[in-house]
């Protein structure tokens, strides 16, 4: 017992130290988890030792991870752009891989190990690119739904990569047989796990949800995630996979945010003891011991990568520019890559003087990786020698573009959320013309099914605000407080309509400060309205006279930074 809580406390210790370097030198926490990983294991300090509690803990976290990959999977997005993720994804996967694992079987790997390895490598990170083109305001641009494509289908091809890895830990031969009767396997689960949360999940979550027991809601979904891991290994399947499974089918649920909220912690914290894991059997010496090795991989998986992507990418008949853009943006590593690799090694399926010089530069092609897509633009320009060429626009600003022509003193509307579509809709009974911008495609759909029209475009990019007729808008309004786009949106309005406001609508006090401060921009706190309606009820029932009510009302409304007054919109 004491032993057990001595290795605990030095894994919390050594992995919130590792947190917290990361963040501050804005790289991905994984690298931390796996240098914690090597220095505590027996290669270097030999502090802690692999067991069967930390190997179960990290498998439960594998399968959180994966089922909330699964649960941030669309069934019904991926049908609307099936061909082009088909199509991009395969022949990204064909062009990286295949070329991969010809080199390793002309150097004598296995040719399963290689094939193994070459599709590893062709892998990228789902949240990486996704979290840092959103900051960037390029998800909705060519480059970004061309990377999103290929990333999708990358989620995909783990169905049967984690079948084939399933059956080759079991000792059996990977042929075309066995990974067909997995994957019909994989097929049924699907299938029942489809019917039950028709049938029961949905409800029974529902059920929970209803009532406000979030003790219970939190309880019953890590039941869901260990009870689809739990059936997938009954009958022979990758627990992680069931997992992945039983994520896509809760995926179009009502309550998949909620699940993703609520998971998310415990995700983050056995997900990253499945990394130390992997750090824990990295032996330092060996790798220190073949840099060439090292090095070779590390080339493989950026500079290669981006061309051999970049030329996948020209075959899907994108422009140059935009092909360098998204080959770019693609050209690292990602945490599949890892999971595969990490389920290799302690599994002894490939031998570990192979398997480690690859982990090592798998590892530092993310840590590039932040740095690589914020500066894609100008090495994509410089690749694909257009570097004094303005890029074509973006359809959908011109479609933005169409209809914002007529319109003068209009309001631009950004972002569709819950608040963004109450606004709107007020808006268009009080006969205000208004253009309502939203970068995610889902919530484009959800608005446009419920009536609201909703343009899709990042209101962040300067290039939309233009088409959505920002020189003659009388006001621009923001119902997020993300701080990246945020900024970008008020730099193009300083820049290209200086006298225009800005209203910001804010959750917490450290995100009104920051944008408070800039020029022209107004912040209201989204927790007034509620409170202020709350003490208009109390003023009123303690028999305060009502018009001394709505002085008080009206000044608590006020908001930061009213410097400025904004020209009334125009019915």
């Amino acid at each position: 017992m004491q032993n057990l809580l001595g290795t605990t406390l030095i894994l919390l210790a050594a992995c919130s130290l590792a947190a917290v370097f990361t963040a501050a030198l804005r790289v991905p926490t994984l690298l931390g988890y796996l240098v914690v990983g090597a220095l505590l294991g027996p290669s270097f300090t030999g502090a802690i030792a692999p067991g069967g509690t930390l190997n179960f803990l990290s498998e439960l976290g594998v399968a959180l991870l994966l089922f909330l990959v699964g649960l941030e999977f669309s069934l019904g997005h991926f049908w609307r752009i099936r061909r082009t993720v088909l199509a991009a994804g395969v022949l990204q996967m064909v062009t990286m891989a295949v070329p991969l694992t010809a080199v390793l079987i002309w150097l004598e790997v296995p040719a399963e190990s290689a094939a193994l390895l070459g599709i590893a490598a062709a892998m990228s990170s789902t949240a990486l690119v996704s979290r840092q083109l959103a900051d960037q305001g390029e998800l909705t641009t060519r480059h970004g739904r061309s990377a999103i494509a290929v990333l999708v289908f990358q989620d995909l091809a783990s169905v049967p990569i984690l079948a084939l890895l399933a059956i080759w830990a079991r000792g059996g031969s990977p042929g075309i047989e066995s990974v067909l009767l997995e994957v019909s396997g994989v097929l049924v689960l699907f299938a029942v796990l489809a019917i039950a949360s028709r049938r029961l999940l949905h409800g029974l979550l529902g059920w929970v949800a209803r009532r406000g027991y979030e003790e219970s809601f939190v309880l019953v979904s890590l039941c869901v995630v260990v009870a689809a891991a739990t059936a997938a290994h009954a009958i022979g399947v990758s627990a992680a996979l069931g997992a992945f499974l039983a994520g896509m089918v809760l995926a179009e649920s009502d309550f998949r945010h909620h699940m993703e909220n609520h998971l998310k912690p415990f995700r983050d914290v056995l997900s990253g003891l499945f990394f130390v894991t992997i750090g824990l059997q990295l032996d330092v010496a060996q790798v220190v011991a073949t840099p060439l090795a090292m090095l070779a991989w590390l080339l493989m998986l950026v500079p290669i990568k981006v061309v051999l992507n970049t030329l996948a990418l020209r075959l899907m008949r994108l422009s140059a520019l935009d092909a360098w853009r998204t080959g770019i943006v693609l050209g690292h590593g990602g945490e599949f890559a890892l999971l595969l690799l990490g389920m290799v090694l302690q599994q002894h399926l490939i031998p570990a003087v192979v398997v480690q010089p690859m982990l090592v530069a798998l590892v530092l092609s993310m840590a590039l990786a932040p740095l690589l897509i914020h500066r894609h633009d100008i090495l994509a320009r410089f690749l694909s020698r257009s570097r004094g060429l303005a890029p074509p626009a973006q359809a959908e600003e011109g479609n933005i573009a169409a209809l914002a022509m007529p319109l003068r003193d209009h309001v631009i509307l950004c972002g569709a959320g819950e608040l963004g579509l109450a606004v709107s809709r007020i808006l268009t009974q009080a006969g205000v013309s208004h253009l309502l911008l939203e970068a995610d495609e889902q919530k484009v759909e959800i608005a446009r099914a419920a009536g609201v029209p909703v343009f899709y475009g990042d209101a962040s990019r300067p290039d939309t605000l233009q088409a959505a007729g920002l020189e003659h808008a009388c006001l621009v309004v923001l119902t997020f407080a993300r701080i990246p786009p945020a900024m970008r949106i008020a730099q193009t309005v300083a820049a290209r309509n200086p006298a225009l406001t800005i209203l910001v609508s804010c959750p917490s006090v450290a995100q009104a400060d920051a944008l408070s401060a800039l020029p022209n921009v107004r912040v209201y706190r989204q927790f007034s309205a509620a409170a202020a309606g709350l003490a208009e009820h109390v003023l009123l029932l303690i028999g305060m006279p009502a018009d001394l009510v709505d002085r008080n009302i009206g000044e608590m409304l006020l908001p930061i930074n009213d410097g400025s007054s904004a020209r009334r919109p125009k019915a």
